[in-house]
């Protein structure tokens, strides 16, 4: 099955480069990379105390290349009662604010393109006073900020699919492409770890979907979207359905490339889009 899977992957992967669209999906095979940042908590300053890279299992973020998944948890291996740096010593509470990073280099061959990363949600069951975000950034190699801003980092949805689009014009060949997973909170007691919960992660389940008339270069945009999505084409736009995941159809139009789903409730949906030339079912999230 990770055979087949691989080959449709790869398959899909080929087809989007050569017409000038990489879409990348979760997998656990992939050089995920760990880095940590830890910071003051706001009662101490706030500010940083360091950042470095850290083994996966260290900053708890566990692949299974069996089922084809990622795991986030909160960060355990630094607490210790005995230590007031990481442990406070009255509430026996976490004392530092963690922000791990788990991510993707993938070098500079998807440069000068739209990129997309892609993946589902399959379990969320994390403790709220934990942050997940997703995000593609691009670094500068010498400086190392985000040349991105910040754009294309969203708060990780509790189920379903997910997908941010970077274009392009935005991803130059000087800067580095990372993409990726932060998960944001307190170091915590081990004890906790089973009620603090998890995030589970795999490949989106409609990506198979999307080899359907990839003949016909088209995107959406901006996605994740809040009010406006636009179609973006040469070919003319002869009419659109967007359904959710299950298949029911929430709204229809003709003749516009920019569809107006502000009444849609958050979520991941598939717009079809017809051309004189064919269709393609094109997947966005509504914030």
């Amino acid at each position: 099955m990770k055979t087949a899977f691989t080959c449709i992957f790869s398959l899909m992967l080929a087809l989007s480069v050569a017409h000038g669209q990489n879409t990348i999906e979760v997998q656990a095979d992939s050089n995920w990379i760990a880095f940590m940042t830890v910071f003051n908590l706001p009662a101490d300053g706030g500010g940083v105390n360091f950042g470095s890279q850290w083994g996966l299992n260290d900053a708890k973020s566990t692949t299974d290349p069996v089922d084809n998944t990622l795991t986030l948890q909160p960060n355990f291996n630094t607490y210790n009662a005995s230590d007031p740096f990481w442990t406070d010593p009255v509430t026996l509470e976490g004392n530092k604010r963690m922000i791990a990073a788990t991510f993707v280099e993938p070098g500079f061959s998807f440069n000068g393109s739209d990129f997309t990363f892609t993946g589902n949600v399959e379990s969320y069951t994390l403790d709220t006073a934990y942050d997940v975000r997703y995000f593609v950034r691009a670094l500068d190699t010498i400086a190392f900020g985000d040349q991105l801003g910040g754009a294309y980092v969203f708060d990780l949805p509790t189920s379903g699919n997910f997908s941010v689009t970077v274009p392009g014009a935005e991803l130059p060949d000087s800067l580095l492409l990372q993409y990726g997973f932060e998960v944001e909170g307190l170091n915590a007691n081990p004890a906790d770890e089973a009620a603090l919960g998890s995030v589970v992660l795999g490949p989106s389940v409609t990506s198979v979907n999307e080899l359907n008339d990839t003949r016909i270069p088209a995107t959406v945009f901006p996605n994740p979207v809040l009010d406006v999505l636009n179609i973006k084409s040469e070919s003319q736009v002869l009419e659109y359905e967007v359904s959710t995941l299950l298949g029911e159809r929430v709204l229809q139009g003709q003749g516009t490339s920019r569809i107006d789903v502000s009444t849609l409730p958050i979520g991941t949906y598939l717009a079809t889009v017809r051309f004189d030339e064919g269709q393609r079912v094109l997947r966005f999230f509504k914030q």
